[in-house]
């Protein structure tokens, strides 16, 4: 790749998104919304809670969650409204079983669930079915893959209730690096240590080499591609069965300011998070002409 070929991309700073507390995670919902979860002090309950954000256009709505002692990694939501918080690891109970790392709130911070989605989390997406699409991390595929758990498959989704539908037996996962589902018969994956990524199309798979360069976020629309890791972001073009890295990506505010912090992405959408607020776009505004 010629590194003298830059990309500057402006990400649009997202109405409402200020962040006044500690910002914890962010998320992208399946019909398109951002959710934003911030860790702020409550001087009535003297203790710290979770403020999950959705944000609308020009508002959000806030749902405050009391638990704030568990490390949550990812926020989403159901078609309903209700939230999903997950957390990457999980701990084990005294008979060995694992404590629930996956928990689920109605839009008043009611907890109305908790299960194990395993330990090792890298991804968490739902689809507009309401299923939950996990990817693990390679101490979540080998930690206990004599007991065949969940997470040695590297990719697996659960029902809204939090019981298995699909274990990937097909590709050798030894760590699910990033996934982007953008809908339950359309998702993309990315793994080790083939470094290849998988297309699920409407029963069918497709895979494709991708440089042996690890990232946690990517987005694909026609034959391009942008991956980060959160400190480099690529645009990637397809060639056959390969992409190929044919520029960096930096981003910038409306400002002209380079923009650094936590990228997600998720269908052909982009937001980064700093400390203090949120920046968006989408795929389309980014494909060279």
């Amino acid at each position: 790749m010629d590194t003298s070929n830059t990309l500057k991309i402006h990400l649009d700073r997202v109405t409402a998104s200020q962040v006044t507390g500690k910002h914890v995670a962010t998320g992208l919902t399946i019909s398109g919304q951002i959710m934003m979860i911030e860790e702020i002090y409550d001087i009535k309950r003297h203790r710290n809670v979770l403020h999950v954000h959705r944000l609308h256009d020009q508002w959000r709505t806030t749902t405050i969650v009391a638990q704030a002692e568990t490390d949550f990694s990812y926020v989403d939501s159901f078609s309903d409204g209700r939230i999903l918080l997950v957390a990457s690891r999980c701990d084990d109970d005294i008979d060995g079983s694992w404590l629930p790392n996956a928990f689920i709130y109605d839009q008043s911070g009611l907890l109305l669930d908790s299960y194990c989605l395993d330990d090792g989390i890298q991804n968490v997406h739902i689809d507009e079915k309401n299923q939950i699409w996990v990817s693990y991390f390679d101490e979540g595929v080998f930690a206990d893959l004599a007991t065949n758990s969940i997470g040695s498959f590297g990719l697996a989704v659960f029902n809204e209730f939090g019981q298995v539908v699909f274990k990937n037996k097909e590709y050798p996962i030894d760590d699910c690096y990033a996934l982007n589902v953008c809908a339950s018969d359309d998702a993309w994956f990315f793994y080790h240590p083939d470094y290849r990524i998988v297309h699920f199309y409407k029963g069918n798979s497709t895979s494709y080499q991708v440089p042996l360069r690890h990232f946690s976020d990517f987005i694909v629309q026609g034959g391009s591609l942008i991956s980060t890791d959160n400190e480099h972001t690529y645009l990637l073009q397809q060639e056959g069965d390969t992409y190929v890295e044919k520029a960096r990506i930096l981003f910038e505010s409306e400002k002209g300011s380079l923009l650094q912090g936590t990228i997600k992405m998720r269908q052909n959408r982009i937001v980064l998070s700093t400390d203090t607020r949120l920046y968006a776009g989408t795929f389309s505004d980014f494909i060279p002409e």
